[in-house]
């Protein structure tokens, strides 16, 4: 791990209860496998996937043999990967995905969340399992990518943040690693009103990491592996400021080689009007 931030943040892991928010099956193995695989043992983790239910799948064959197949797979592989990661809890939501909903590939990823008719039920899930959970820390996906899945489950855990509990969000992927470093710091900055928490280094545990991905044998391919593992080679060198303690050195004299973003909201900005002061006598 990496210090400062990144060092607490292993332990409150390692110590609290830990919530992790998946859109899909595979999208925190993708995005923050990485630190899972750094902590080793979680406390009390759960594993939160919104949509269960698809009808996409890599392989043809498999894509072939429909929805209820296609999801049941996806059910074992999110198991699996819960006894890989020692995760205490796997708890699936059982919303159907875009690909369910109507959308092809361009839509899913330029439709405005407002219009989607899952929204409120979807917020009305998360924020009812956040409660439930009595997580201390919260990790859910940032939205980079602007798939409509990942935004609405982004909305939904900014809407259910409990002031108790530390709300972070991790840089999802493969969508970050298909993206320019700038165009995912202008998103996370910009877009979602996001500030650096911590970076994670990895380099340790980046087979684990990989290990972990190809659980997911049903939507995995070496193009998503290597798109996350350059995105994380690329946070490892970013320019002050482009990433939370860059370079962060997980040895004395041996720089991280691979590391892992995590960001929370920015505190809101104190308004400039000066307060009221004695009335003016009449």
């Amino acid at each position: 791990m990496s210090g400062g931030a990144g060092t607490a943040l292993a332990e409150r892991l390692r110590e609290g209860r830990t919530l992790l928010v998946s859109p899909h099956p595979d999208d925190v193995a993708y995005s923050c496998g990485g630190l899972l695989a750094a902590v080793g043992q979680p406390a009390h983790a759960t594993l939160l996937t919104v949509f269960t239910r698809s009808a996409w799948a890599l392989p043809r064959r498999l894509r072939r043999a429909g929805t209820q197949v296609i999801s049941a797979r996806r059910r074992e592989e999110e198991l699996r990967y819960c006894r890989l990661r020692g995760l205490a809890e796997y708890r699936p939501l059982g919303f159907a995905d875009a690909s369910l909903r109507g959308y092809d590939d361009v839509a899913e990823v330029s439709s405005p969340v407002e219009a989607d008719g899952m929204r409120e039920v979807v917020a009305e899930a998360v924020a009812e399992a956040v409660d439930r959970s009595g997580a201390d820390t919260v990790l859910a996906p940032a939205g980079i990518g602007n798939h409509i899945d990942h935004l609405l489950v982004h909305a939904a855990v900014r809407g259910a943040a409990r002031g108790d509990a530390l709300t972070l969000f991790y840089e999802d992927l493969p969508y970050a690693g298909q993206r320019g470093a700038s165009a995912v710091l202008r998103t996370l900055r910009d877009g979602r009103g996001l500030v650096p928490y911590a970076g994670v280094d990895i380099s340790g545990v980046v087979e684990q990491k990989v290990r972990g991905m190809y659980v997911y044998g049903s939507q995995t391919d070496d193009e998503c592996v290597r798109e996350a593992l350059g995105h994380a080679r690329r946070a490892a060198t970013a320019e002050p400021g482009g990433a939370p303690e860059p370079g962060a050195s997980p040895e004395p004299g041996r720089a991280a080689s691979h590391v892992e973003r995590l960001w929370v909201a920015a505190a809101p900005v104190p308004s400039a009007r000066p307060a009221p002061g004695p009335a003016e006598p009449r």
